[in-house]
C-alpha cells in the first residue's frame, strides 16, 4: 500500500510510540511513505516552530523520514484547495500514485478523494492496521 502523510500528520509521528509503527510497517512492507522535499521542507519548519525542537534535531528527523520514503517531485501543480500549499500535498501524491493521502487537515479530508487517491484522516488509516 502507497501512502503519504501530510506535513502534521508526519510531525505526530515524531512521538515514539507512533514513530516505531511507522517503521515496523515500512520494515514489514505494508506500506511504502511517499513524500516531497516540499513536504520535508515544511515538516522541518513545522517541527522547529510548533513542536519546539532545535533545528539540528528537526534536521535530522527530517533526514529519517527522508531516509524512510521514496521522493517524488510532481510536474503539475493544479489549484484545487483552498490552502495553496495543500495543492502541492495533493500533486505530491498523485506523482505517487499513492492509495491513500493520510491527514488530519479539514481541507483535505473534505475532498474524500482526489484523482483515484483516498484522503482519509489518521485515526482512519490506524484503524486499518488495528484488525
Amino acid at each position: 500500500m502507497r501512502i503519504l502523510y501530510d506535513t502534521n500528520a508526519l510531525a505526530r509521528l515524531t512521538r515514539r510510540e507512533e514513530l516505531i509503527l511507522f517503521r515496523t510497517a515500512i520494515s514489514e512492507e505494508q506500506i511504502v511513505h511517499i513524500t516531497s522535499d516540499y513536504t520535508l521542507g515544511e515538516l522541518e519548519s513545522v517541527l522547529s516552530l510548533k513542536f519546539n525542537f532545535t533545528k539540528q534535531k528537526a534536521r535530522v528527523t527530517v533526514r529519517l523520514f527522508a531516509r524512510l520514503s521514496k521522493i517524488v517531485s510532481p510536474r503539475v501543480v493544479e489549484k484545487v484547495c483552498r490552502d495553496p500549499f495543500d495543492d502541492y500535498v495533493l500533486a505530491a501524491a498523485v506523482e505517487g500514485k499513492v492509495d491513500y493521502l493520510v491527514t488530519d487537515d479539514k481541507d483535505l479530508l473534505v475532498l474524500k478523494s482526489y484523482k483515484n487517491v483516498s484522503i482519509v484522516d489518521i485515526s482512519t488509516f490506524r484503524s486499518f492496521f488495528d484488525k
